[in-house]
């Protein structure tokens, strides 16, 4: 291959990825970061690609983006989703195996940001009616591949995935077992106290992916290796 078709194949990849990320509302700010395209060319990419197939226009979130786990695991379902979608990560290769110093500069690339628009629309091909925005899996993948706080653990009831803050000395247990540990003691259970972290009133508790709502039916191939 010749150096040219190389680079290319390069730019195909990063354009794809770029307009990957604007179907997922992300802002200019992240597609920058994760492509390497400057602001213009993503805002020349939204006005060009950024419509569904429909043909109507994508919506663009504007501000900031999120930069705090804490408001996000204050909602169960949201917290049940982000525990989920980490271990599936995990599985995909987005999060690395060792924690990166300085994460912000270098975990994204174009190869794991393919991998994490794939883990984001596989997660919302299998859970119905996903809340987790794509902005916030990009904060939730940036947390646990810095690893100063936050990370992933496993229930040690039912072996389940769990969001773990590694601050906390709570026993690594999801909300789903603590309850019936809770009922087999038939001891009542205040609403909004959690045995996860032994506090009444916790803002840290974990729901259920699937509650009320049917299954989303779209289909979504595998993607290879």
């Amino acid at each position: 291959m010749r150096v040219s078709d190389d680079r290319y194949c390069r730019d195909l990849r990063r354009f794809n990825l770029a307009v990957r990320m604007l179907r997922h509302e992300a802002r200019t700010s992240t597609i920058c970061a994760w492509t390497g395209f400057n602001g213009e060319r993503i805002r020349n990419l939204a006005r060009s690609h950024g419509h569904d197939e429909a043909g109507a226009k994508l919506g663009r979130r504007r501000g900031p983006a999120p930069r705090r786990l804490s408001p996000i695991l204050s909602n169960p379902i949201l917290r049940a989703e982000v525990a989920a979608i980490a271990g599936l990560c995990q599985v995909l290769r987005v999060i690395p195996a060792e924690n990166l110093p300085t994460v912000r500069s270098t975990l994204p690339s174009v190869a794991r940001g393919e991998r994490l628009c794939y883990a984001y629309e596989l997660f919302r091909a299998i859970v119905p009616n996903v809340r987790l925005t794509f902005e916030q899996l990009v904060l939730l993948v940036t947390a646990l591949a810095e690893g100063d706080r936050w990370t992933t653990a496993i229930c040690h009831v039912c072996h389940a995935v769990i969001l773990s803050d590694r601050l906390s000395l709570a026993r690594l247990i999801c909300e789903e077992c603590s309850r019936n540990e809770a009922r087999e003691r038939v001891a009542p259970v205040a609403v909004g106290v959690s045995e996860h972290n032994g506090s009444e009133g916790s803002k840290y508790i974990q729901g259920s992916l699937f509650q009320d709502d049917e299954p989303d039916r779209t289909t979504i191939p595998i993607e290879p290796e």
